[in-house]
């Protein structure tokens, strides 16, 4: 089958230019990715909660084990997705393009299915996350490794990567709003106002992969054979070998510092957000539909993505970061005040407290998240110059692996934090040790995390500059140039982001 196979004709490799409506059908996916990071981050505990009359704390340990589980799964998925060209499904499909049809059929039947009625089911609900959890990693291992493969250009990554990140504003404040709309329609004790927002979302998460699929291309097996084969060592494909292809892509430091400034900051953003709707409720005796309210100025981020784009080319990653974790951390002082001083509210001016705090908050989340995300598609190729390998799928699971743990983790830990206070969902008025909880998982763990990434982005050195000069070593050295002519300049950037000597690197064994 494999033989008679025409690559140059068929659409999923047949490279095309980047457009303006290119990058939209690209950028479509994150949908799926700003949609199901919101939900787990924001308001699935709360309904689990609130709806399902499942316990916080055992909601905390069931999301804690369906990480565990996913952690399995991506693990297998990212190295079967760059092996996968060479078996006849990935050939004909393409290795990345499977995974989506995959995970679009699977998104689609079981998102409905998580916001229904079961209550005190922990089985029912651990079935459905677990196979959501598994579709969104078909989803985004594939996803992920797209910009790095449909074009080598930094800024076409980067034009690519913005309307990305609109469509993901777009994609959180639909999350957002339209329960918020519901509950205002139905009533703030509706589970239907869930239940149908879990069936809106199902049949445009699916549609947005698939506009993906068929807008995409990828890496052709031939291109990804005559990368790897003069540099290729021959050895035998098995789980430890797998393994050990990820402890290497960690190695390299732009990978590593990448996936630990991801890991933190958004583990962050999850304990806020998941905590947030427990704070107006609990803490402020603010309704459900004003939370979700608040929540929904997640669409000042489609306003953002073009000030960020443009601040990307003139200052670059790192001062983005600096501006994203300043402006988080100010909101956080600022709620920090209210409690320690024990100023007192009314409803009228608590809510438009929150509303000014929380359009502040979502400036510097959107530019937190366009950054991470502008930053991602260039880390690969670093990892290239240092092995001869295109394991672009190797680092996206570990992305994705990353991405996954922060929103399971904060989830859990909130629902941990909470248990442990003495939190009761039937009391509107919380003792003072929940109350200290609630403030513990929204305050204290967020500005710890975000003043350690503060901390990271002080020597994070790659930008669309430095990838650059990756990119034009590595074509030096595919074409046969010696190690021993490298250039001064190209010889610090490459030890600074790889985080190995110059004579270590372009080494098929790491």
């Amino acid at each position: 089958m494999a033989g008679i196979l025409n690559y140059e004709k068929m659409r999923i490799y047949k490279k095309q230019p980047i457009t303006m409506l290119r990058s939209l059908g690209y950028g479509m996916n994150d949908l799926n990715g700003s949609a199901w990071g919101t939900l787990v981050g924001s308001y699935l505990m709360l309904f689990l909660t609130t709806y399902a009359g499942l316990n916080a704390g055992l909601v905390g340990t069931m999301l804690f084990a369906l990480k565990i589980v996913d952690m399995v799964v991506c693990g297998v998925i990212g190295g079967v997705s760059d092996q996968l060209f060479r078996t006849a499904i990935g050939r004909r499909f393409g290795r990345r393009h499977s995974l989506f049809l995959i995970g679009a059929i699977v998104t689609l039947l079981c998102f409905p299915l998580l916001f229904t009625v079961h209550v005190g089911s922990y089985l029912w609900y651990f079935i459905v996350l677990l196979l959501l959890d598994t579709a969104q990693s078909f989803n985004s291992i594939a996803y992920e490794t797209l910009a790095t493969e449909m074009t080598d250009k930094a800024n076409e990554r980067v034009k690519m990567s913005s309307v990305r990140m609109f469509i993901s504003a777009f994609g959180t404040f639909a999350v957002t709003g339209l329960p918020a709309i519901l509950l205002s329609v139905l009533g703030n004790d509706s589970a239907t106002a869930y239940t149908i927002s879990g069936i809106v979302f199902g049949i445009f998460l699916f549609l947005g992969t698939m506009i993906t699929w068929y807008t995409t291309w990828e890496f052709s097996p031939t291109y990804v054979e005559n990368f790897e084969k003069k540099n290729r060592v021959e050895e035998t494909r098995n789980y430890r070998t797998a393994l050990n292809e990820y402890r290497n892509v960690m190695r390299t430091k732009a990978c590593r510092r990448t996936c630990i400034i991801y890991f933190v900051s958004y583990f962050a953003k999850d304990c806020f957000n998941t905590s947030f709707f427990f704070y107006v409720a609990f803490m402020l005796g603010l309704s459900q539909a004003m939370a979700q309210t608040a929540s929904s100025l997640s669409l000042i981020g489609l306003f953002v993505v073009p000030v960020a784009t443009l601040c990307m080319y003139k200052f670059g990653p790192k001062w983005l970061w600096t501006v994203a974790f300043s402006m988080m951390i100010a909101v956080l002082a600022y709620y920090s005040a209210l409690y320690l001083l024990n100023i007192q509210l009314s409803n009228a001016v608590a809510f438009a407290t929150i509303l000014a705090l929380t359009a502040l908050f979502q400036v510097g989340r959107q530019t937190m998240e366009y950054t991470v995300w502008n930053v991602i598609p260039l880390v690969p190729d670093v990892d290239s110059l240092v092995s001869t390998k295109l394991r672009a799928g190797t680092f996206a699971a570990c992305q994705t692996f990353t991405r996954k743990l922060t929103g399971a983790v904060g989830s859990a830990l909130v629902g941990w934090v909470l248990a442990f206070g003495g939190f009761d969902k039937s009391q509107s008025v919380q003792s003072d040790s929940a109350q200290l909880a609630i403030m513990t998982v929204f305050i204290v763990i967020p500005f710890i995390c975000l003043a350690y990434s503060l901390y990271l982005i002080r020597s994070f050195n790659l930008n669309p500059q430095t990838h650059k000069v990756i990119k034009d070593e590595i074509a030096r050295l595919q074409q046969g140039g010696k190690k021993s002519d490298v250039d001064p300049h190209t010889r610090r950037v490459v030890e600074d982001l790889t985080g190995y000597s110059y004579a270590e690197i372009w080494d098929a064994d790491k």
